[in-house]
Protein backbone atom coordinates (compact mmCIF):
# COMPACT_ATOMS: atom_id res chain seq x y z
CA UNK A 1 0.00 0.00 0.00
CA UNK A 2 2.71 2.56 0.64
CA UNK A 3 3.76 1.85 -3.17
CA UNK A 4 0.03 2.35 -4.02
CA UNK A 5 0.28 5.86 -2.15
CA UNK A 6 3.26 6.46 -3.80
CA UNK A 7 1.64 5.89 -7.63
CA UNK A 8 -1.48 8.31 -6.37
CA UNK A 9 0.59 11.64 -6.84
CA UNK A 10 3.13 10.19 -9.46
CA UNK A 11 0.32 9.19 -11.88
CA UNK A 12 -1.19 12.94 -11.42
CA UNK A 13 2.12 14.26 -11.97
CA UNK A 14 3.30 12.34 -15.09
CA UNK A 15 -0.11 13.56 -16.73
CA UNK A 16 -0.93 17.07 -15.54
CA UNK A 17 1.80 18.43 -17.82
CA UNK A 18 -0.79 16.63 -20.52
CA UNK A 19 -4.14 17.75 -19.18
CA UNK A 20 -3.35 19.73 -16.41
CA UNK A 21 -2.82 19.80 -12.65
CA UNK A 22 -6.72 20.78 -11.57
CA UNK A 23 -8.83 18.47 -14.69
CA UNK A 24 -6.41 15.46 -13.65
CA UNK A 25 -7.23 15.95 -9.80
CA UNK A 26 -11.57 15.68 -10.26
CA UNK A 27 -12.85 12.75 -8.07
CA UNK A 28 -8.94 11.45 -7.84
CA UNK A 29 -8.86 11.50 -3.76
CA UNK A 30 -12.67 9.28 -3.97
CA UNK A 31 -11.55 7.06 -6.85
CA UNK A 32 -7.80 5.98 -5.07
CA UNK A 33 -10.28 5.40 -2.00
CA UNK A 34 -12.70 3.42 -3.65
CA UNK A 35 -10.23 1.61 -5.51
CA UNK A 36 -7.96 0.29 -2.45
CA UNK A 37 -11.48 -0.88 -1.40
CA UNK A 38 -12.14 -2.86 -4.60
CA UNK A 39 -9.16 -4.84 -4.88
CA UNK A 40 -9.12 -5.86 -1.20
CA UNK A 41 -12.57 -6.99 -1.38
CA UNK A 42 -11.74 -8.88 -4.91
CA UNK A 43 -9.30 -10.64 -2.79
CA UNK A 44 -11.28 -11.24 0.11
CA UNK A 45 -14.24 -12.66 -1.47
CA UNK A 46 -12.81 -13.59 -5.39
CA UNK A 47 -9.39 -14.94 -5.17
CA UNK A 48 -9.32 -18.47 -5.15
CA UNK A 49 -5.32 -18.91 -6.69
CA UNK A 50 -2.03 -18.73 -4.04
CA UNK A 51 0.42 -17.60 -6.43
CA UNK A 52 1.10 -13.72 -6.26
CA UNK A 53 -0.27 -11.04 -8.20
CA UNK A 54 2.54 -9.01 -7.72
CA UNK A 55 4.80 -9.86 -10.74
CA UNK A 56 2.15 -9.24 -13.00
CA UNK A 57 1.53 -6.18 -11.46
CA UNK A 58 5.69 -5.12 -11.27
CA UNK A 59 5.54 -5.95 -15.16
CA UNK A 60 2.58 -3.40 -15.58
CA UNK A 61 4.37 -1.01 -13.69
CA UNK A 62 7.09 -1.06 -16.40
CA UNK A 63 5.49 -0.24 -19.29
CA UNK A 64 3.60 2.10 -17.88
CA UNK A 65 5.66 4.85 -19.17
CA UNK A 66 5.64 3.62 -22.58
CA UNK A 67 1.49 3.05 -22.64
CA UNK A 68 1.14 7.10 -21.47
CA UNK A 69 3.54 7.72 -24.30
CA UNK A 70 0.88 5.96 -26.79
CA UNK A 71 -2.33 7.60 -25.09
CA UNK A 72 -0.74 10.97 -24.81
CA UNK A 73 -0.91 11.19 -28.40
CA UNK A 74 -4.86 10.84 -28.64
CA UNK A 75 -4.92 13.82 -25.73
CA UNK A 76 -6.68 16.32 -28.18
CA UNK A 77 -9.52 13.45 -29.35
CA UNK A 78 -9.96 12.57 -25.52
CA UNK A 79 -10.29 15.90 -24.43
CA UNK A 80 -9.83 17.89 -21.06
CA UNK A 81 -12.43 15.45 -19.06
CA UNK A 82 -12.24 11.98 -20.62
CA UNK A 83 -8.74 11.99 -21.19
CA UNK A 84 -7.42 12.30 -17.59
CA UNK A 85 -10.51 9.88 -16.38
CA UNK A 86 -8.92 7.05 -18.95
CA UNK A 87 -5.20 8.05 -18.29
CA UNK A 88 -6.04 8.03 -14.35
CA UNK A 89 -7.24 4.50 -14.51
CA UNK A 90 -4.19 3.51 -16.63
CA UNK A 91 -1.41 5.10 -14.92
CA UNK A 92 -2.37 4.95 -11.15
CA UNK A 93 -5.96 3.05 -10.75
CA UNK A 94 -4.66 -0.19 -11.85
CA UNK A 95 -1.68 -0.22 -9.40
CA UNK A 96 -3.66 1.31 -6.87
CA UNK A 97 -6.58 -2.09 -7.40
CA UNK A 98 -3.38 -4.53 -7.48
CA UNK A 99 -1.95 -3.16 -4.38
CA UNK A 100 -5.50 -3.39 -2.34
CA UNK A 101 -5.43 -7.04 -4.07
CA UNK A 102 -1.94 -7.78 -2.90
CA UNK A 103 -2.86 -6.28 0.99
CA UNK A 104 -5.68 -8.64 1.24
CA UNK A 105 -3.52 -11.83 -0.08
CA UNK A 106 -0.50 -10.40 2.28
CA UNK A 107 -2.93 -10.93 5.57
CA UNK A 108 -4.49 -14.00 5.05
CA UNK A 109 -2.57 -15.50 7.24
CA UNK A 110 -4.12 -13.76 9.34
CA UNK A 111 -7.56 -15.65 9.31
CA UNK A 112 -9.34 -12.58 10.37
CA UNK A 113 -12.79 -13.95 8.54
CA UNK A 114 -12.76 -16.74 10.85
CA UNK A 115 -12.38 -14.82 13.79
CA UNK A 116 -14.47 -11.98 12.75
CA UNK A 117 -17.12 -13.02 10.38
CA UNK A 118 -17.16 -13.13 6.94
CA UNK A 119 -18.11 -9.54 6.44
CA UNK A 120 -16.36 -7.38 9.77
CA UNK A 121 -13.29 -10.04 8.78
CA UNK A 122 -13.45 -7.91 4.91
CA UNK A 123 -14.88 -4.68 6.62
CA UNK A 124 -12.85 -3.51 9.49
CA UNK A 125 -9.29 -4.13 8.07
CA UNK A 126 -10.12 -2.78 4.17
CA UNK A 127 -10.88 0.35 6.14
CA UNK A 128 -8.66 0.53 8.39
CA UNK A 129 -5.87 0.12 5.90
CA UNK A 130 -7.36 2.41 3.59
CA UNK A 131 -8.49 4.97 5.65
CA UNK A 132 -5.97 4.41 8.81
CA UNK A 133 -2.68 3.70 6.64
CA UNK A 134 -3.04 4.22 3.15
CA UNK A 135 -4.85 7.93 3.05
CA UNK A 136 -3.11 9.47 5.20
CA UNK A 137 0.42 8.60 3.85
CA UNK A 138 -1.06 9.67 -0.17
CA UNK A 139 -1.86 13.05 1.70
CA UNK A 140 1.67 13.60 2.71
CA UNK A 141 3.51 12.38 0.28
CA UNK A 142 1.31 14.36 -2.75
CA UNK A 143 1.00 17.58 -0.75
CA UNK A 144 4.63 17.52 1.53
CA UNK A 145 7.39 14.84 0.67
CA UNK A 146 7.55 14.51 -2.95
CA UNK A 147 7.05 18.50 -3.69
CA UNK A 148 9.87 19.36 -1.23
CA UNK A 149 11.71 16.50 -2.71
CA UNK A 150 11.49 17.56 -6.64
CA UNK A 151 12.28 21.47 -5.61
CA UNK A 152 15.71 20.18 -4.23
CA UNK A 153 16.63 17.28 -6.41
CA UNK A 154 16.32 15.97 -10.44
CA UNK A 155 16.89 12.34 -8.74
CA UNK A 156 13.49 11.33 -7.73
CA UNK A 157 11.05 13.35 -10.76
CA UNK A 158 8.16 11.57 -11.63
CA UNK A 159 9.56 10.13 -14.72
CA UNK A 160 12.09 8.48 -12.82
CA UNK A 161 10.04 7.50 -9.56
CA UNK A 162 7.85 4.97 -12.13
CA UNK A 163 10.75 2.44 -13.42
CA UNK A 164 11.46 2.56 -9.11
CA UNK A 165 8.04 1.73 -8.49
CA UNK A 166 8.71 -1.11 -10.83
CA UNK A 167 11.67 -2.21 -9.57
CA UNK A 168 9.94 -1.97 -5.75
CA UNK A 169 7.07 -4.09 -6.51
CA UNK A 170 9.52 -6.76 -8.08
CA UNK A 171 11.56 -6.65 -4.62
CA UNK A 172 8.49 -7.00 -2.59
CA UNK A 173 6.93 -9.76 -4.87
CA UNK A 174 7.03 -13.76 -3.00
CA UNK A 175 7.59 -14.89 -6.36
CA UNK A 176 9.97 -14.04 -8.74
CA UNK A 177 9.57 -15.68 -12.26
CA UNK A 178 12.21 -14.20 -13.53
CA UNK A 179 10.74 -14.47 -17.04
CA UNK A 180 8.02 -12.71 -16.61
CA UNK A 181 10.28 -9.65 -15.25
CA UNK A 182 12.41 -10.36 -18.28
CA UNK A 183 10.19 -8.66 -20.32
CA UNK A 184 10.34 -5.19 -18.31
CA UNK A 185 13.65 -5.18 -19.76
CA UNK A 186 12.49 -3.75 -23.06
CA UNK A 187 10.38 -1.13 -21.41
CA UNK A 188 13.48 0.28 -19.44
CA UNK A 189 15.47 0.65 -22.55
CA UNK A 190 12.30 2.05 -24.65
CA UNK A 191 12.27 4.26 -21.42
CA UNK A 192 15.87 5.52 -21.78
CA UNK A 193 15.64 5.87 -25.32
CA UNK A 194 12.97 6.63 -26.78
CA UNK A 195 10.57 7.80 -24.82
CA UNK A 196 10.76 11.72 -24.59
CA UNK A 197 8.79 11.95 -21.22
CA UNK A 198 11.77 10.76 -19.63
CA UNK A 199 14.27 12.79 -17.81
CA UNK A 200 17.02 10.59 -19.08
CA UNK A 201 20.71 12.19 -20.76
CA UNK A 202 19.45 11.21 -24.37
CA UNK A 203 15.43 12.13 -24.13
CA UNK A 204 15.79 15.81 -24.70
CA UNK A 205 17.35 14.86 -28.41
CA UNK A 206 13.99 12.39 -28.53
CA UNK A 207 11.69 15.39 -27.47
CA UNK A 208 13.00 17.52 -30.29
CA UNK A 209 13.10 14.91 -33.24
CA UNK A 210 9.34 14.47 -32.32
CA UNK A 211 8.65 18.64 -32.06
CA UNK A 212 10.50 18.83 -35.56
CA UNK A 213 7.85 19.11 -37.55
CA UNK A 214 5.66 21.41 -35.39
CA UNK A 215 8.76 23.75 -35.86
CA UNK A 216 9.04 24.13 -31.99
CA UNK A 217 12.06 23.21 -30.20
CA UNK A 218 12.93 22.27 -25.74
CA UNK A 219 15.39 24.56 -24.67
CA UNK A 220 15.15 23.25 -21.29
CA UNK A 221 12.89 21.19 -18.75
CA UNK A 222 12.79 20.28 -14.96
CA UNK A 223 10.02 18.99 -12.65
CA UNK A 224 9.97 21.27 -9.76
CA UNK A 225 7.54 22.36 -6.50
CA UNK A 226 4.88 23.37 -8.97
CA UNK A 227 4.82 20.65 -11.81
CA UNK A 228 6.59 20.22 -14.96
CA UNK A 229 8.45 23.15 -15.71
CA UNK A 230 10.06 23.89 -19.44
CA UNK A 231 10.94 26.48 -22.10
CA UNK A 232 10.28 25.90 -25.94
CA UNK A 233 10.92 28.52 -28.92
CA UNK A 234 8.89 28.65 -31.61
CA UNK A 235 11.64 28.83 -34.70
CA UNK A 236 8.83 30.64 -37.30
CA UNK A 237 7.48 33.03 -35.18
CA UNK A 238 10.99 33.87 -33.54
CA UNK A 239 9.01 33.34 -29.52
CA UNK A 240 10.30 32.13 -26.44
CA UNK A 241 7.51 30.70 -23.79
CA UNK A 242 7.92 29.48 -19.98
CA UNK A 243 5.56 26.40 -19.19
CA UNK A 244 3.98 24.83 -16.07
CA UNK A 245 2.39 21.80 -17.14
CA UNK A 246 -0.80 22.62 -19.37
CA UNK A 247 -0.65 26.45 -18.94
CA UNK A 248 1.84 29.48 -19.96
CA UNK A 249 3.79 31.87 -17.14
CA UNK A 250 4.84 33.81 -20.30
CA UNK A 251 6.61 34.74 -23.26
CA UNK A 252 8.68 36.94 -25.35
CA UNK A 253 8.77 37.15 -28.64
CA UNK A 254 13.26 37.58 -29.26
CA UNK A 255 14.41 40.34 -30.95
CA UNK A 256 15.72 39.02 -34.12
CA UNK A 257 17.85 40.72 -36.54
CA UNK A 258 15.13 41.07 -38.94
CA UNK A 259 12.56 43.21 -35.81
CA UNK A 260 15.77 45.13 -34.74
CA UNK A 261 15.54 46.38 -38.61
CA UNK A 262 12.22 47.52 -37.94
CA UNK A 263 12.80 49.94 -35.11
CA UNK A 264 12.22 46.97 -32.01
CA UNK A 265 14.86 47.83 -29.13
CA UNK A 266 13.80 44.96 -26.75
CA UNK A 267 12.45 41.41 -26.77
CA UNK A 268 8.14 41.85 -26.62
CA UNK A 269 5.80 40.00 -23.78
CA UNK A 270 3.94 37.74 -25.84
CA UNK A 271 0.85 38.54 -23.61
CA UNK A 272 -0.96 42.62 -22.91
CA UNK A 273 -0.99 41.67 -19.19
CA UNK A 274 2.24 41.91 -18.05
CA UNK A 275 2.61 45.32 -19.28
CA UNK A 276 -0.71 46.18 -18.25
CA UNK A 277 0.27 45.26 -14.65
CA UNK A 278 3.47 47.83 -14.76
CA UNK A 279 0.33 50.67 -15.00
CA UNK A 280 0.14 51.05 -10.64
CA UNK A 281 3.39 53.61 -11.52
CA UNK A 282 0.75 55.39 -13.45
CA UNK A 283 -2.20 55.69 -11.02
CA UNK A 284 -2.44 59.22 -10.26
CA UNK A 285 -2.49 59.59 -5.93
CA UNK A 286 -1.78 62.75 -3.87
CA UNK A 287 1.91 62.47 -3.06
CA UNK A 288 3.42 60.75 -5.87
CA UNK A 289 7.36 59.00 -4.50
CA UNK A 290 9.98 58.89 -6.90
CA UNK A 291 11.23 56.18 -8.59
CA UNK A 292 14.66 56.32 -7.08
CA UNK A 293 12.87 56.29 -3.69
CA UNK A 294 10.24 53.57 -4.64
CA UNK A 295 9.65 50.37 -3.37
CA UNK A 296 7.43 47.51 -5.31
CA UNK A 297 6.66 44.13 -4.26
CA UNK A 298 5.57 41.71 -6.73
CA UNK A 299 3.94 38.11 -6.29
CA UNK A 300 4.64 35.44 -8.78
CA UNK A 301 7.61 35.85 -10.77
CA UNK A 302 6.62 34.39 -14.30
CA UNK A 303 9.36 35.15 -16.55
CA UNK A 304 9.84 38.05 -14.67
CA UNK A 305 8.21 40.94 -17.13
CA UNK A 306 6.75 42.88 -14.69
CA UNK A 307 9.65 42.95 -12.09
CA UNK A 308 12.49 43.81 -14.93
CA UNK A 309 10.30 46.74 -15.78
CA UNK A 310 10.14 48.08 -12.36
CA UNK A 311 13.70 47.58 -11.37
CA UNK A 312 14.75 48.93 -15.32
CA UNK A 313 12.93 52.32 -13.70
CA UNK A 314 14.94 52.00 -10.67
CA UNK A 315 12.26 50.72 -8.73
CA UNK A 316 13.44 48.43 -5.92
CA UNK A 317 11.67 45.47 -6.32
CA UNK A 318 11.04 42.40 -4.39
CA UNK A 319 9.64 39.50 -6.07
CA UNK A 320 7.96 36.46 -4.00
CA UNK A 321 8.29 33.05 -6.11
CA UNK A 322 7.55 29.79 -5.05
CA UNK A 323 8.84 27.68 -7.53
CA UNK A 324 13.24 27.60 -7.49
CA UNK A 325 12.59 26.22 -10.89
CA UNK A 326 10.93 29.09 -12.34
CA UNK A 327 13.02 31.63 -11.34
CA UNK A 328 16.22 29.67 -12.69
CA UNK A 329 14.92 29.67 -16.00
CA UNK A 330 13.26 33.27 -15.74
CA UNK A 331 17.10 34.14 -14.99
CA UNK A 332 18.78 31.81 -17.91
CA UNK A 333 16.37 32.20 -20.54
CA UNK A 334 14.21 35.64 -19.89
CA UNK A 335 16.94 38.33 -18.68
CA UNK A 336 15.53 37.91 -15.02
CA UNK A 337 18.91 40.10 -13.29
CA UNK A 338 20.43 37.77 -9.95
CA UNK A 339 19.49 39.76 -6.40
CA UNK A 340 21.25 42.64 -6.73
CA UNK A 341 21.03 46.38 -5.32
CA UNK A 342 17.84 46.66 -7.85
CA UNK A 343 15.79 44.07 -6.13
CA UNK A 344 15.69 40.75 -4.44
CA UNK A 345 13.81 37.65 -5.47
CA UNK A 346 12.25 35.41 -2.43
CA UNK A 347 11.57 31.64 -2.38
CA UNK A 348 8.72 31.18 -0.59
CA UNK A 349 4.78 30.54 0.00
CA UNK A 350 3.21 34.10 -0.55
CA UNK A 351 0.73 33.04 2.22
CA UNK A 352 2.88 32.62 4.71
CA UNK A 353 5.67 35.07 3.67
CA UNK A 354 3.08 37.71 3.56
CA UNK A 355 1.99 37.10 6.80
CA UNK A 356 5.00 37.43 8.66
CA UNK A 357 5.83 40.63 7.34
CA UNK A 358 2.80 41.92 8.40
CA UNK A 359 3.71 40.17 11.69
CA UNK A 360 7.09 41.81 11.53
CA UNK A 361 5.79 45.08 10.25
CA UNK A 362 9.18 45.59 8.21
CA UNK A 363 8.92 46.95 4.59
CA UNK A 364 6.10 49.16 3.28
CA UNK A 365 5.96 48.88 -0.81
CA UNK A 366 4.47 52.00 -2.77
CA UNK A 367 3.84 49.46 -5.68
CA UNK A 368 1.95 45.75 -5.49
CA UNK A 369 1.93 43.53 -8.22
CA UNK A 370 -0.14 40.19 -7.95
CA UNK A 371 -0.16 38.07 -10.64
CA UNK A 372 -0.48 33.73 -9.68
CA UNK A 373 -2.14 32.64 -12.55
CA UNK A 374 -0.44 28.54 -12.59
CA UNK A 375 -1.16 25.01 -14.05
CA UNK A 376 -4.29 25.87 -15.49
CA UNK A 377 -5.93 27.93 -12.55
CA UNK A 378 -5.90 30.58 -9.87
CA UNK A 379 -4.85 29.68 -6.17
CA UNK A 380 -8.03 30.68 -4.48
CA UNK A 381 -6.00 31.00 -1.49
CA UNK A 382 -4.11 34.15 -3.14
CA UNK A 383 -7.64 35.92 -3.59
CA UNK A 384 -9.16 35.40 -0.46
CA UNK A 385 -10.08 39.00 1.86
CA UNK A 386 -7.41 37.78 4.56
CA UNK A 387 -4.62 37.83 2.28
CA UNK A 388 -5.03 40.90 0.12
CA UNK A 389 -6.01 42.33 3.82
CA UNK A 390 -2.20 41.55 4.50
CA UNK A 391 -1.12 43.06 0.73
CA UNK A 392 -2.74 46.09 2.00
CA UNK A 393 -1.52 46.18 5.34
CA UNK A 394 1.89 45.97 3.11
CA UNK A 395 1.17 49.13 1.18
CA UNK A 396 2.20 52.96 2.06
CA UNK A 397 -0.58 55.24 2.76
CA UNK A 398 -0.36 56.43 -1.27
CA UNK A 399 0.67 52.81 -2.11
CA UNK A 400 -1.30 51.05 -5.53
CA UNK A 401 -1.59 47.41 -5.91
CA UNK A 402 -2.50 45.69 -9.41
CA UNK A 403 -4.27 42.31 -9.19
CA UNK A 404 -4.14 40.04 -12.21
CA UNK A 405 -7.05 37.46 -12.07
CA UNK A 406 -7.91 34.93 -15.07
CA UNK A 407 -11.36 33.78 -14.96
CA UNK A 408 -14.20 33.50 -17.20
CA UNK A 409 -16.50 36.92 -16.36
CA UNK A 410 -19.76 34.99 -16.40
CA UNK A 411 -19.00 32.66 -13.70
CA UNK A 412 -19.91 33.47 -10.06
CA UNK A 413 -16.50 32.73 -8.49
CA UNK A 414 -15.06 35.40 -11.01
CA UNK A 415 -17.59 37.45 -9.66
CA UNK A 416 -16.63 37.13 -6.12
CA UNK A 417 -13.12 37.28 -6.63
CA UNK A 418 -13.71 40.60 -8.48
CA UNK A 419 -16.14 41.61 -5.35
CA UNK A 420 -13.58 40.56 -2.78
CA UNK A 421 -10.85 42.67 -4.05
CA UNK A 422 -13.36 45.66 -4.49
CA UNK A 423 -14.25 45.11 -0.46
CA UNK A 424 -10.37 44.82 0.89
CA UNK A 425 -9.83 48.26 -1.18
CA UNK A 426 -12.53 50.07 0.39
CA UNK A 427 -14.19 50.07 -3.26
CA UNK A 428 -11.61 52.28 -4.61
CA UNK A 429 -10.76 50.23 -7.70
CA UNK A 430 -10.68 50.01 -11.18
CA UNK A 431 -11.04 46.73 -13.33
CA UNK A 432 -9.76 46.40 -17.00
CA UNK A 433 -9.99 42.95 -19.40
CA UNK A 434 -6.35 42.72 -21.19
CA UNK A 435 -8.26 42.40 -24.82
CA UNK A 436 -11.08 43.90 -26.46
CA UNK A 437 -14.12 41.63 -26.28
CA UNK A 438 -15.59 40.15 -29.24
CA UNK A 439 -17.54 42.09 -31.28
CA UNK A 440 -20.61 39.99 -30.54
CA UNK A 441 -20.12 41.29 -26.44
CA UNK A 442 -20.86 44.88 -25.11
CA UNK A 443 -17.34 45.81 -23.72
CA UNK A 444 -18.54 45.81 -19.97
CA UNK A 445 -20.26 42.48 -20.34
CA UNK A 446 -19.74 39.04 -18.85
CA UNK A 447 -18.70 36.22 -21.03
CA UNK A 448 -15.11 34.43 -22.13
CA UNK A 449 -11.94 33.36 -20.64
CA UNK A 450 -9.85 36.56 -20.20
CA UNK A 451 -6.70 38.45 -17.73
CA UNK A 452 -8.90 41.45 -15.73
CA UNK A 453 -6.24 43.55 -14.14
CA UNK A 454 -7.71 45.49 -11.10
CA UNK A 455 -6.29 48.68 -9.76
CA UNK A 456 -6.34 49.40 -6.47
CA UNK A 457 -5.26 52.51 -4.32
CA UNK A 458 -4.64 52.08 -0.99
CA UNK A 459 -6.16 55.76 0.11
CA UNK A 460 -9.18 57.07 -1.22
CA UNK A 461 -9.76 58.66 -4.45
CA UNK A 462 -10.83 57.13 -7.66
CA UNK A 463 -8.16 55.55 -9.53
CA UNK A 464 -6.87 57.72 -12.91
CA UNK A 465 -4.02 57.10 -15.13
CA UNK A 466 -1.66 59.86 -16.09
CA UNK A 467 -0.18 60.16 -19.63
CA UNK A 468 2.91 58.02 -20.03
CA UNK A 469 5.81 59.47 -21.10
CA UNK A 470 7.96 58.07 -23.90
CA UNK A 471 10.62 57.04 -20.48
CA UNK A 472 7.87 54.60 -19.17
CA UNK A 473 7.65 52.79 -22.17
CA UNK A 474 11.67 51.45 -22.16
CA UNK A 475 11.82 51.34 -25.61
CA UNK A 476 9.10 48.80 -26.37
CA UNK A 477 6.53 48.81 -29.11
CA UNK A 478 4.30 46.71 -27.07
CA UNK A 479 4.65 49.39 -23.88
CA UNK A 480 3.27 51.57 -26.08
CA UNK A 481 -0.42 49.94 -26.93
CA UNK A 482 -0.76 48.22 -23.68
CA UNK A 483 0.75 50.00 -20.92
CA UNK A 484 -1.87 52.39 -20.21
CA UNK A 485 -5.32 50.78 -19.83
CA UNK A 486 -8.20 51.24 -22.15
CA UNK A 487 -11.60 52.76 -20.86
CA UNK A 488 -13.67 51.30 -23.33
CA UNK A 489 -11.78 48.17 -21.98
CA UNK A 490 -13.06 48.90 -18.31
CA UNK A 491 -15.16 45.90 -16.38
CA UNK A 492 -17.53 46.85 -14.23
CA UNK A 493 -17.52 45.15 -10.53
CA UNK A 494 -20.38 42.66 -11.11
CA UNK A 495 -22.06 43.67 -7.40
CA UNK A 496 -21.39 47.03 -7.57
CA UNK A 497 -25.27 49.12 -8.26
CA UNK A 498 -24.66 52.35 -10.53
CA UNK A 499 -20.82 52.66 -9.43
CA UNK A 500 -21.31 52.46 -5.64
CA UNK A 501 -21.07 48.80 -3.82
CA UNK A 502 -24.42 47.65 -2.45
CA UNK A 503 -23.61 47.77 1.60
CA UNK A 504 -26.60 44.44 2.35
CA UNK A 505 -25.41 42.08 -0.42
CA UNK A 506 -21.17 42.99 -1.65
CA UNK A 507 -19.76 42.97 2.15
CA UNK A 508 -20.87 39.19 2.48
CA UNK A 509 -20.23 38.06 -1.01
CA UNK A 510 -16.60 38.05 -0.24
CA UNK A 511 -14.15 34.86 -0.88
CA UNK A 512 -12.53 34.05 3.04
CA UNK A 513 -9.98 31.51 4.26
CA UNK A 514 -11.67 27.95 3.97
CA UNK A 515 -13.96 28.92 1.54
CA UNK A 516 -11.67 27.49 -1.35
CA UNK A 517 -13.27 23.65 -1.41
CA UNK A 518 -16.99 25.56 -1.96
CA UNK A 519 -15.70 26.83 -5.64
CA UNK A 520 -13.85 23.29 -6.71
CA UNK A 521 -16.63 22.46 -9.01
CA UNK A 522 -16.35 26.02 -10.59
CA UNK A 523 -12.24 26.05 -10.46
CA UNK A 524 -12.07 22.74 -12.37
CA UNK A 525 -14.70 24.18 -14.84
CA UNK A 526 -12.20 27.14 -15.53
CA UNK A 527 -9.66 24.76 -16.01
CA UNK A 528 -11.71 22.93 -18.80
CA UNK A 529 -12.05 26.06 -20.53
CA UNK A 530 -8.31 27.38 -20.39
CA UNK A 531 -7.21 23.78 -21.48
CA UNK A 532 -9.13 24.25 -24.51
CA UNK A 533 -8.14 27.75 -24.89
CA UNK A 534 -4.29 26.55 -24.47
CA UNK A 535 -4.58 23.99 -27.36
CA UNK A 536 -5.70 27.11 -29.44
CA UNK A 537 -2.19 28.68 -28.30
CA UNK A 538 0.31 25.67 -29.26
CA UNK A 539 0.20 22.88 -31.23
CA UNK A 540 -1.53 19.91 -29.40
CA UNK A 541 2.15 17.94 -30.12
CA UNK A 542 4.00 20.56 -28.02
CA UNK A 543 1.69 19.85 -25.17
CA UNK A 544 2.03 16.15 -25.81
CA UNK A 545 5.52 16.22 -25.22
Amino acid sequence: LAIAALASPVSQQTISPVWGAVTVSVNHAQAITATVLLGYVWRAYYGIHTWSILPYLALVAFWMPAIQQYLFQYSSKLGPVAGPVLLGFASCHTIIIGCGYAAAQAIEVLDLQAQLGNVAGVALPAVLLDFGYFRPLEYVLARLGLPWVQSATDLLSPTRLQPLMAVALTALSPEKPWWLFSLGAPALLHMLLANPHFDGPYNMAVVNRDLAPTKWTLLDRTWSNTGYISVLEDQNLNYRVLRCDHSLLGGEWQLTTERRSSGWLVNEPIYAVFQMLEAVRLVETEKKTADSAAQALVVGLGIGTAPKSLMAHGIYTTTVELDPAVYGFAKQYFGMPSDAASGQVVLADAIFWADAAVGSGDGKYDYILHDVFTGGAEPLSLFTDGFLGHLRALLTREGVIAINYAGDLAMPLTARVLNTIDQVFDGQCKAFRDAAPSSSMNPTSAGGFVNVVVFCRNSPGEVKFRQPSRKDFLGSKSRETYLLPKAEWEVQFPLRTNGSMTVDVSRHEVLKKGDERLWTAQVEESAIRHWRVMRNVLPAKVWEL
